[in-house]
């Protein structure tokens, strides 16, 4: 399976924005810009939070080494299945929420993850479960660890600020829409 456009992923995507926060699957330009803070040759375990129709997905597998795993949470049935029908025994999927990864790493015998990669609209989600999400987020990276997120707005800068000790902004024209990176070390 390939990761390329499909009208469908659009319609679902514009369907359900709510949950997705998007009307379109990501650009390569912001999937390049996304994953360059990633050292491919040192990363051993990557999350990767609300993944949908896997563009991000299918980029970082075709970096990762042999011997990293790539844990995908993807709360769309739909979009899960068509995840682990990838299969690429690096690849765990699990349909299930963005604060659920400690019990799925602890059931995967990980301590802690090299970074966290989401496409989360986090601006569309409550304000409690955002706070969730990040402090999970920040609890299982190790130290130096990194946690790529992109978004539409600048909504949720203020709240990535405290919990990491560096965060860096990017912007990209090149994506529907224009998009912000949150690069924000541990």
């Amino acid at each position: 399976m390939t990761a390329r456009f499909r009208f469908g992923d659009s319609l679902k995507l514009i369907k359900n924005i709510k949950t997705t926060g998007t009307i379109t699957p990501s650009s390569k330009v912001l999937i390049k810009h996304l994953l360059r803070p990633i050292d491919f040759e040192k990363a051993r375990c990557i999350v990767e939070l609300g993944p949908g129709n896997g563009c991000v997905t299918q980029s970082i597998l075709g970096r990762m080494r042999s011997d990293c795993e790539l844990i995908c949470l993807e709360l769309d049935g739909e979009f899960a299945k068509r995840l682990q029908s990838l299969n690429d025994p690096r690849l765990h999927v699990y349909n299930a929420c963005a604060s659920s990864i400690r019990s799925i790493l602890d059931d995967l015998h990980i301590s802690e993850v090299d970074h966290v990669v989401s496409s989360l609209p986090l601006a569309l989600i409550d304000d409690e479960i955002v706070q969730d999400i990040l402090a999970n987020v920040g609890s299982n990276l190790r130290d130096g660890g990194r946690f790529l997120q992109y978004q539409y707005s600048l909504a949720n800068y203020g709240d990535v600020k405290p919990l990491f000790k560096d965060v860096k902004l990017h912007f990209t024209l090149r994506n529907m829409p224009p998009a912000f990176v949150y690069e924000c070390v541990k």
